[in-house]
């Protein structure tokens, strides 16, 4: 038995499996529609994601949309969609471009999301609108065996770190997968075709695209030519994907789909590995809030490139960072190639000539910054003062107050944010990050 017929038993659903997902899907249609009924709510309950296409793995989740007259108020559609929702267990409410719910039914974690009924793309009101249109087209279009060949390419892409759109992978959707094995055929026609891809690769199913895409894949919506269905792929994403495949197609193994879970170094092996390589190191630890994921990781990734620029500004030179959530925390590492720096700073001024010298000459020679100067270096005049901060860290805390880190996370960091450096940046509750950080091993190599 081949690597992917051996990774095909252990991904597809097996008889029972499928029958209780059957039996759930029945017995929540039901529910809905009878709830529907009984309010008085034109609306049509049906199934849509994986699991209605056939290409859903084993452990898959259940997507319920309902579909709402276009001519219902946004806010009426995210009442009754709510209401909705109150058929599952530990339902909780969730918010994308609008309000769903995510809770549990007889074994199996369910969403249920309210749309508007269309026909075409072009009538759409929400992004959620399409979903009925890209089932309609992947059964269209599905040949005899291909349902596997997606799984595959889904697993695969798990495995390798790469699937998923949300906001915290910045990978590879279902939806996408669907379409690259529809557009190349098999799980390795997608491979093989990939490693030619390069950043900015256009790929076209049905029709061309409708406008111009910046990102760097683009897949044109067959549904909707004015949408990039890859528009959430990362290029570090997609550089990943194009060397996974090429590794994969050299030496096919179960460890691109089952990776062994990464473990973390110990404190002391991690403060040894941080001698060895000589750096300077800084952790800053804020609560993190209590928001989905999809608004957090901007959040992350906003507050991770204002500390770069930070740093950055004031000459501290980062040669690795990270970001992360711990536990109940987000962590961000940083790993100077310098992080400590001279008292002295020379501020250069305008020309000489220019009008306004006298400005800058008034300034500083009243400054008690000033440590020498001003005096003329070239054409301009110049001054050494005095740094705020010789240290990362030391610039951390006294300049983070004045960063944009995002709504959720700025209200977090002003109830508690602690900031460490040196050995002390490597404590066993950011030992996971850390080692994430050090560790550059591909997960198929672990």
């Amino acid at each position: 038995m081949g690597v992917e017929e051996k990774v095909l038993a252990r991904i597809r659903p097996s008889a029972e499996e499928e029958a209780r997902i059957e039996r759930a899907v029945k017995d929540l249609l039901e529910r809905l529609t009878g709830l529907l009924r009984s309010k008085g709510w034109e609306a049509k309950p049906f199934l849509a994601g994986s699991v209605a296409k056939g290409t859903h793995l084993t452990g898959t989740e259940i997507d319920l949309f309902v579909a709402f007259p276009p001519d219902l108020p946004r806010p009426e559609l995210e009442t009754r969609g709510l209401a909705l929702g109150k058929i599952l267990e530990r339902g909780e409410h969730r918010y994308a471009e609008h309000p769903y719910t995510r809770g549990w039914h007889a074994g199996f974690e369910v969403e249920i999301v309210p749309c508007y009924r269309i026909t075409d793309a072009t009538q759409r009101m929400s992004a959620v609108d399409r979903t009925p249109l890209h089932v309609d087209y992947v059964l269209g279009r599905i040949k005899e065996g291909q349902a596997d060949e997606i799984r595959l390419l889904k697993a695969w892409a798990e495995g390798v770190g790469v699937y998923g759109a949300e906001a915290k992978v910045m990978g590879f959707s279902g939806y996408l997968c669907e379409l690259l094995v529809l557009k190349y055929g098999t799980f390795r026609g997608v491979l093989e075709n990939s490693l030619a891809w390069r950043k900015g690769e256009l790929i076209e199913l049905d029709r061309p695209p409708g406008r111009a895409f910046p990102e760097p894949l683009i897949v044109v919506d067959p549904v909707d030519p004015n949408r990039n269905v890859a528009s959430a792929v990362s290029v570090e994403q997609l550089a990943t994907f194009v060397h996974s495949a090429r590794e994969y197609l050299r030496a096919p193994s179960e460890r691109f789909f089952f990776p062994r879970p990464a473990k973390a170094m110990t404190i002391p092996k991690l403060r040894a590995l941080a001698k060895i390589r000589g750096s300077g190191l800084l952790a800053i630890a804020i609560p993190a809030p209590a928001v989905t994921e999809d608004v957090l990781y901007p959040q992350l990734r906003k507050a991770h490139r204002a500390f770069l620029d930070l740093f950055h500004r004031n000459e501290f030179q980062v040669f690795d960072s990270h970001f992360d959530v711990v536990g109940k925390n987000a962590v961000f590492l940083f790993e100077f190639a310098v992080d400590t720096l001279p008292r002295v700073l020379r501020h250069e001024g305008p020309p000489v000539w220019v009008k306004n010298a006298k400005d800058f000459l008034d300034k500083w020679r009243r400054s008690p910054k000033t440590l020498a100067g001003p005096f003329i270096q070239g054409e301009r005049w110049a001054v050494d003062v005095s740094r705020d901060a010789v240290t990362a860290g030391g610039l951390a805390k006294t300049a983070w107050r004045a960063l944009s880190l995002g709504k959720d996370l700025e209200k977090a960091a002003k109830r508690s944010l602690q900031i460490h450096s040196g050995p002390e940046a490597v404590r066993a509750s950011n030992a996971d990050a850390w080692s994430r950080l050090f560790d550059k091993r591909f997960p198929w190599e672990r």
